[in-house]
């Protein structure tokens, strides 16, 4: 049901046919290509992401693809949660730097407004561990509304095929802890005096927004 996660390199040599090599293949071009480049809407200096590059050049990004079918909401959040502890695990042994590192899982098998619905429910479901462990995961998927930080009108999460991404906790991930206190005690855990700083800026950021 999940393919073996290959890098960016190794998907674009590969000779592979059919929907989980297009899926994989869809996503590999989105992560080298729009995730690396600049876009005037984005809010600040700097690509969409700012270790995509790097970790396109360094193999930390694998992409995997699930044959897992609109009813398998559950069976999704369960290899959700081993991917979770494959991607650990692999990190520990792979030399590459922690925020070069990402697992990118595409669901060939998922299309519409309905399972992109469902996506975003096992992605709320899983991010209270995910975050607990220091991760954090996201989806993507064609139209995702989800804003950038900088700019709420940015649409960093529209992508190609539905997916869900596993990478390590940022610094600038602290506009996406403040909703929930289990978030905001992993932070802080995680990067200290430095964390509470970042998200009292976010507040501060966020306050004169709603102003």
């Amino acid at each position: 049901m999940l393919s073996p996660f290959r890098t960016i390199r190794e998907i674009a040599e590969s000779h592979a046919v059919g929907p989980g090599h297009d899926a994989v293949s869809s996503m590999a071009c989105f992560v080298s290509r729009r995730l690396v480049s600049r876009d005037p809407d984005l809010g600040r200096t700097g690509p969409v992401c700012p270790f995509a590059r790097r970790g396109v050049a360094s193999g930390g990004i694998r992409i995997a693809n699930c044959t897992a079918g609109p009813d398998a909401e559950e069976c999704i959040a369960g290899i959700m949660d081993e991917v979770r502890s494959e991607f650990i695990a692999w990190g520990e042994s792979s030399g590459i730097d922690p925020m070069l590192r990402a697992f990118v899982v595409t669901f060939s098998a998922l299309d519409g407004e309905a399972d992109c619905a469902m996506i975003e429910r096992v992605q709320k479901r899983l991010k209270p561990e995910f975050v607990d462990c220091g991760l954090m995961i996201g989806q993507f998927y064609p139209g995702c509304e989800e804003g950038g930080i900088r700019n709420p009108q940015f649409r960093p999460l529209d992508a190609p095929v539905i997916s869900l991404a596993v990478r390590y906790m940022a610094l600038a991930d602290a506009p996406f802890m403040l909703d929930d206190a289990r978030y905001q005690a992993a932070f802080s855990a995680r990067y200290g005096v430095a964390g509470e700083r970042e998200m009292q800026i976010a507040r501060q950021s966020r306050s004169a927004a709603a102003a």
